[in-house]
Parts: structure tokens; sequence; C-alpha cells
């Protein structure tokens, strides 16, 4: 597989040191970075888990920033992909009025939105709707492809018909007996796709954006790489601008 693929995000990732269940030191996030970078990864995500039930958004920042300082003393950009940091986002009761400031994925504007592990409610429509038609906040649905594997189909084919929304697939969904189409049985023609490693460590939840890259230029799975080939230039665009404004 080559690594010049025009999906070069990683927007979805646990490698900041110490501060979740992921990367427990750094050690292990400059092997993540390391990886992915020889993956065809160009810029990475630090998505740590954020629950506002659990911790106020000020102490998470905080500690997110001390974190991403430990990682920038070991970080090499000869080896690594440039990062950006972001946050998994639990959806829970009562967020909607939320103040998500700072917890965007870093100068793109979207939020990354984990579906919680529960039974299906009403209310997390809901919550989708006031963020995206109300608030006009710019959302992407966290691992997709274990949101159709926990819910009804019929619930699962309401969350597709939000056009607004971009959904993040993990490259877990291309390994398995769907991964030849991991949402085979929906009608995914024009949504908007991105993809992550949600790697958390380096053994059992290591990077494979490789091999998620090498399955998505199969005939099956042409709408994907499609998809969020135009969406990763998409927000590479973004990114690029406001890095230049920046300056």
């Amino acid at each position: 597989m080559s690594l010049d693929s025009a999906i070069n995000i990683d927007f979805h990732s646990h490698i900041l040191p110490g501060i979740d269940d992921g990367a427990k030191d750094t050690t292990v996030s400059v092997g993540q970075l390391t990886r992915l970078k020889k993956q065809g990864a160009d810029k990475v995500f630090l998505t740590s888990h954020f629950d506002f039930r659990r911790e106020k958004r000020e102490k998470f920042l905080q500690k997110r920033a001390e974190a991403y300082e430990r990682l920038m003393e070991a970080y090499d950009p000869e080896t690594m992909p440039e990062v950006f940091t972001g946050s998994e986002i639990y959806m829970a009761r009562g967020i909607e009025a939320a103040d998500f400031t700072g917890l965007e994925l870093d100068k793109t504007g979207y939020i990354l939105l984990e579906f919680p592990r529960e039974p299906f409610g009403s209310w997390m429509f809901d919550l989708i709707e006031t963020l995206l038609f109300e608030r006009k906040m710019k959302v992407i649905i966290a691992h997709v492809n274990r949101v159709t594997a926990a819910y009804k189909k019929d619930v699962c084919k309401n969350l597709f018909d939000y056009n607004d929304l971009v959904f993040q697939v993990n490259t877990e969904a291309f390994r398995g007996i769907m991964a030849k189409d991991p949402f085979k049985g929906y009608e995914p023609a024009g949504l908007k796709f991105v993809l992550g490693t949600d790697t958390h460590d380096l053994s059992h939840r290591a990077p494979d954006f490789d091999k998620a890259l090498k399955r998505l230029n199969t005939y099956p799975v042409a709408y994907l790489r499609e998809s969020m080939e135009y969406m990763t230039a998409k927000i590479n665009r973004k990114i690029e601008k406001n890095k230049s404004a920046e300056v």
C-alpha cells in the first residue's frame, strides 16, 4: 500500500500519555505516533475521553495540556505525524447546553461525539438536533461502526438521515466478518465519512491505519474511500487555512 493515500488523517486516537485508558506513558505515545507515520497518517487528532458528568471542562483541558506538554518533550516531527488536540465527548443527557469551547478537534470546528453505552433513547437524537440545528455545531459521530453494531437497524437508518453529520469509522471495521462492507444493508451514498484508528496502545489496540487503507481500495467499500478522501481533503484545507491565519 502506497503511503501517499489521500486519506491521511487519523481522526480518533488515545495517544496522549496518562490521561485516559489510552497510552500509559510517553514511550507508548511515541510508539503509536511512529507507527502511524509509517502507516500513512500525516495528521493525528489526540482525542482523549471527556465526560461532562464526571469532570469539569476546565480541569480536563488543564490535564490535557499537561499530557500534551509531556508528549511534546519526546515529539519528533521527522518520524511522527503532525498532532492536534481534541476530545472524544461522551453523549449524556443535558449536555446540549454545555460549553464545548476547547473540546473541538483543533483548527476544524468539529466535535467528536461518542454514543453512550446504554439502550437507545429518543433523547439522543434530540441532543444531536439541538447541537446541529439550534447551536449550529459541526458534529462527528465517533466509531459509527460500533453504533450500527449496538442499535437496531431502524435507529441507525434514522441516524444516517442526518446529512449534516460526519461519521467516523474505526479501522477495526475493516477486520473480521464485516470487513467487506461494514455498512451493508444501509444506504450510505452521499454520507460524510472519516477514518480513525481509535488506538489505545501498542498491543491489542495498536494503530492499523495501513490495513484499513488497503481494504478501502477494494470495490465493495469504494463509496467509503471516495467519501473519506473528499472529507479528508476538505478538513485538511480548513486546518491549513487556520494554521496560516495564526502565523
